[in-house]
């Protein structure tokens, strides 16, 4: 009789982190001949009774045998976001079973500014940030421990790169009492949802001074301001009056010297003797006696 070989079981769907390995199972009927691991139709590693033909090192095997049945596991080392793929177990004897292998790549998540602290029952808006994530997380909040209404916060995603994503989430936050907040980000590969904590201390409303401390200093600046003003405009009163006065005592320097020199000239001219009379001429001025 011949007995024809089936598979039992195929793969499942995997989500696996960035980096992380990768296995698939396929569970075939006894006896067989040939297992064929295909991504995306392409042959990656080929079983046979004798063992894994390996053509690829990050492709690998492991078997588990029982009598009527026979298990092969491929092991994908190291993934990366190429090997996202359709994962295929091929029998030539009775077709083949596939599933889908999803990279995933889990990034950081925090809080954009840390608040400490707040006015009891004032809204405030704390934002969360998932950065660098493929697929983009889903972002959800806790408040000592307990789920936050998803009314109560907004998400929003932008690429981060051509493969990578940033997520933002707002939440609403009235406290009437101090409170441990949660930023939880996830996607399937992650076991458990990536976090970031605040814990946030309530205060009554009297304790918030930011309007005193405004009320203070702000008449004190404003006061400073102009003093330096009065200041600067003294100092400039005071250069102009000292050139001022340079410039008249230089006039007046000018003014005394022109006089003394008009008053020495006058001087000198009153005092010349007019030595271009001749003795002849002196004589003819002389009265001469009358002839009688």
């Amino acid at each position: 009789v011949c007995l024809s070989t089936f598979i039992i079981e195929g793969p499942k769907n995997a989500f696996v982190l960035l980096n992380s390995d990768a296995t698939f199972n396929c569970t075939v009927s006894q006896p067989w001949h040939v297992i064929i691991w295909l991504m995306n139709g392409a042959p990656v590693l080929t079983i046979i009774p004798k063992g894994p033909i390996v053509t690829d090192p990050q492709y690998g095997q492991r078997n588990y045998t029982t009598q009527d049945r026979f298990t092969s596991e491929l092991v994908i080392t190291a993934v990366t976001l190429k090997n996202n793929a359709t994962v295929q177990c091929n029998l030539q004897t009775d077709g083949h079973q596939q599933a889908r292998l999803f990279v995933q790549v889990a990034g950081m998540v925090f809080f954009e500014s840390k608040i400490l602290s707040v006015v009891i029952n004032h809204s405030t808006d704390v934002v969360c940030k998932a950065e660098s994530w493929n697929p983009a997380p889903t972002i959800s909040w806790t408040i000592n421990q307990t789920a936050v209404d998803a009314k109560m916060y907004t998400n929003t995603f932008h690429p981060a790169s051509e493969r990578l994503y940033n997520a933002f989430s707002t939440l609403n936050l009235t406290l009437p009492a101090n409170a441990d907040v949660q930023c939880l980000a996830t996607i399937k590969a992650l076991p458990q949802p990536r976090t970031a904590e605040l814990f946030i201390t309530v205060k009554p409303p009297n304790q918030d001074k930011t309007w005193l401390i405004v009320a203070i200093v702000v008449p004190i600046i404003g006061v400073i301001l102009l003093i330096i003003l009065i200041i600067i405009i003294v100092c400039c009163i005071k250069r102009s009056k000292h050139t001022e006065s340079s410039y008249q005592n230089e006039l007046r320097k000018i003014s005394r010297k022109k006089s003394l020199e008009a008053t020495g000239n006058g001087l000198n001219k009153s005092g010349l003797e007019n030595f271009g009379v001749s003795a002849e001429s002196k004589n003819d001025l002389q009265v001469s006696p009358s002839r009688c």
